[in-house]
């Protein structure tokens, strides 16, 4: 898979701080951001950040034949999130788990993982991944 670096410079500040878009009017908000709401197509938005915040899974698909560069990765899970706070609904890939560990409503919380490497510019590419929140051991 090739990656340009410049689409890749424009967009890391919305890809690496998990930005999304609030509606003032509707109070629903979208991810990815947009300049409208996706919902009622308000202009009336706020930017917001939602790499803080933590979620809860709502679906996944586990994929085990993966595209050139992602055969190691295998079995590659994908996950339906909605964010606790914002209820925003992301796709993204999950990590740190194993697909029968997975639990509709498990909460998982965002880290930043390592996506790969393009051989001719030496780009490293970073992305959202989801984990299972850790809990803590008293």
């Amino acid at each position: 898979m090739r990656i340009s670096i410049p689409p890749t410079w424009r967009t890391r500040i919305d890809r690496y701080r998990l930005r999304a878009t609030h509606c003032k009017d509707c109070g629903r908000t979208g991810y990815p951001p947009s300049e409208v709401c996706r919902f009622c197509g308000s202009k009336n938005i706020e930017t917001v950040e939602l790499i803080d915040e933590k979620a809860k899974l709502v679906t996944w698909t586990v994929i085990y034949s993966a595209m050139e560069g992602f055969e190691e990765r295998r079995p590659i899970i994908i996950g339906v999130l909605e964010t606790l706070n914002h209820k925003a609904r992301i796709l993204a890939p999950l990590t740190d788990i194993l697909p029968e560990e997975l639990r509709s409503g498990m909460e998982m919380e965002p880290v930043l993982r390592r996506i790969g490497e393009e051989g001719d510019s030496g780009l490293i590419n970073y992305g959202i991944a989801y984990r299972p929140v850790l809990k803590k051991v008293e």
